[in-house]
């Protein structure tokens, strides 16, 4: 079984070329974006993708999120390719992914899915969270739903009675029922989008949603330098990663740390994902 004939470095040269063409994609359409999450921690201190991370980050407003996920699929040229539940419908995440179809990165957690398995970086939107404290609950708890709905995943067990909530709806409604609740549950977490409100949150992963942000950080954006490349990154950058990652002037921050490629089935960066259907996936 071919595993992994290529690096990380190899990979980031990949990611590289896709955020070049997301930004100038966002440019001409004058849309909004900023570098996110571990590819701001590097960006900002060391200038460049840290070393043994496997993803490039973005995060957008959700209004701009919307517009550029229903560009179409010309403006991408031929090999890339926006993937939501909506263009790739077995795709189990509540954020888009442009993928690179040419290209190969297979991981262990979607092994068993039917979907474009192309080297990829994470597009996520931000979402603006309620004032009023119980609507804010509430939003809380429709987006952990919205999430283990779109990811076919019950939510952990220490959510409770939301867990079981989350496993009846999976277990029980047929698929069509499933699809109306995700979208039903997608418009109650986006429902404040046109307000502006004090905080919002990065509709990504468990962490992501119970961290609440300062609307203000996102209200404008400066440059950075990454990997030579001049990038958009919000205003309160620093705020933002001291709240998710503390001094994170200190390398290495001890949970990004780690062989990435352990999670790899199958990287690949000079020969698409379809050739490895039936042999590294969908086996």
């Amino acid at each position: 079984m071919e595993k992994i004939n290529y690096g990380l470095n190899d990979l980031h040269a990949v990611q590289l070329d896709m955020l070049k063409k997301l930004i100038a994609v966002c440019e001409a359409n004058d849309l909004g974006y900023f570098l996110a999450f571990g590819s701001l921690l590097g960006a900002s201190r060391d200038h460049r993708i840290i070393p043994w991370d496997d993803s490039i980050d973005v995060v957008m407003p959700y209004a701009d999120y919307e517009k550029l996920t229903n560009l179409p699929q010309g403006v991408w040229g031929e090999n890339l390719f926006i993937q939501t539940y909506y263009t790739d419908p077995q795709y189990p995440k509540c954020y888009a992914k442009l993928r690179n179809s040419s290209t190969t990165l297979i991981k262990a957690e979607y092994a068993d899915l039917d979907i474009n398995q192309g080297i990829y970086i994470n597009i996520m939107p931000i979402v603006a969270l309620a004032d009023d404290a119980g609507r804010r609950n509430r939003q809380m708890k429709d987006a952990k739903l919205y999430k283990a709905i779109a990811g076919r995943s019950p939510l952990p067990s220490d959510d409770g009675i939301l867990r079981l909530y989350s496993s009846f709806l999976l277990n029980v409604l047929p698929d069509h029922s499933r699809r109306k609740m995700r979208e039903k549950l997608k418009q109650k977490v986006i429902r404040y989008s046109g307000e502006k409100t004090k905080e919002c949150f990065a509709l990504a992963g468990e962490v992501s949603l119970s961290l609440p942000l300062s609307s203000s950080w996102f209200a404008s954006a400066v440059k950075m330098d990454f990997e030579g490349m001049s990038v958009n990154v919000p205003a309160g950058w620093h705020e933002w990663l001291v709240l998710r990652y503390g001094d994170y002037t200190v390398a290495p921050i001890s949970e990004l740390q780690g062989d990435k490629t352990s999670t790899f089935v199958t990287l690949n960066t000079q020969r698409p994902y379809t050739d490895y259907k039936g042999k590294t996936y969908c086996v």
